[in-house]
């Protein structure tokens, strides 16, 4: 049952699928929606939500309609390559929870339970993933909610991803830039000025606390306390001769194996240089090259 699953689990590929689907709609047929079906598996009392498929739909009338049996015959062929997966809930783009998504939620709580199979999930089971595909790259959290089968309590999450999924998400993410707007490295340089400036807050929050308890503003936390002079112990150690030797080491090695690729890559382009050189001159060339090493 997913509401008796203490943790959730998103992974990435769920997101990527899902906005791929909004995308294509928008510059296909200008939907503004993207509706789905989002599968998962129990593994350990932990919900691990790992896919989804994208499901027709028509809310033009009073009426919210499903492409039902097409839904039917996509999961039946996914069944086929992932049989753990089950059907866990639905998924919606859309900036805010509203008056749509209740409809929506209605009809797909009417139809997932009557569903044939062992695959058939319970009413109160039902999770709905709603994402904002509006959301800035400033925000800093991930513009995803998972509400349980009332919409009204957000359940929590995380991101977690295995080796597969890792590679496969930093290749759908990486962006092509036009040279004439920048370097395609402005986005990375984004993202770690974002995670420097984020780090500093916190520094700030954790100097504010500490001053905060040594004038007795603030009723100190041993827990808490302890944490922070884990975190301060840590610094010193990087300072060892230990480290500077495994760090030297290391260093070296790599400045090594770049120098041999370099020889390598030299020497194959000499061949290939001396290759063609034969091929054009011939017996002459080769007769050429012998006097000059004479």
């Amino acid at each position: 049952s997913a509401m008796a699953a203490p943790e959730i689990v998103l992974h990435p590929m769920v997101v990527v699928n899902i906005a791929d689907q909004y995308t294509r709609g928008v510059i296909q047929s200008k939907q503004k929606k993207a509706i789905g079906i989002i599968l998962g598996s129990m593994i350990k009392g932990i919900l691990h939500i790992v896919d989804c498929i994208e499901i027709g739909f028509d809310l033009s009338g009073q009426d919210v309609k499903l492409s039902v049996d097409l839904f039917e015959d996509d999961f039946n062929l996914h069944k086929e390559a992932y049989p753990a997966n089950k059907v866990v809930g639905w998924y919606c783009t859309d900036e805010d929870l509203n008056a749509t998504h209740a409809k929506i939620h209605e009809k797909v709580t009417s139809w997932l339970p009557s569903r044939k199979g062992e695959d058939r999930l319970k009413a109160d089971d039902i999770l709905f993933l709603l994402m904002n595909p509006r959301a800035k790259m400033s925000d800093e959290a991930l513009p995803i909610a998972i509400y349980s089968h009332n919409l009204g309590v957000i359940q929590k999450y995380k991101i977690q991803s295995d080796t597969a999924e890792t590679v496969a998400v930093v290749h759908t993410a990486q962006e092509v830039v036009d040279q004439k707007e920048g370097s395609k490295l402005v986005h990375h340089y984004e993202n770690v000025h974002r995670g420097l400036m984020m780090m500093r807050e916190r520094l700030q929050l954790i100097t504010a606390y500490v001053v905060a308890c040594q004038e007795g503003k603030v009723k100190p936390n041993n827990r808490t306390l302890r944490n922070i002079k884990g975190i301060c112990n840590r610094l010193p150690s990087m300072q060892t001769a230990k480290f500077k030797n495994e760090f030297q080491g290391e260093f070296n090695d790599t400045m090594l194996l770049t120098y041999l690729s370099s020889i390598t890559k030299n020497s194959s382009s000499l061949g290939a240089i001396m290759s063609n050189f034969n091929s054009v001159f011939g017996a002459q060339g080769r007769s050429f090259m012998r006097y000059e090493n004479d």
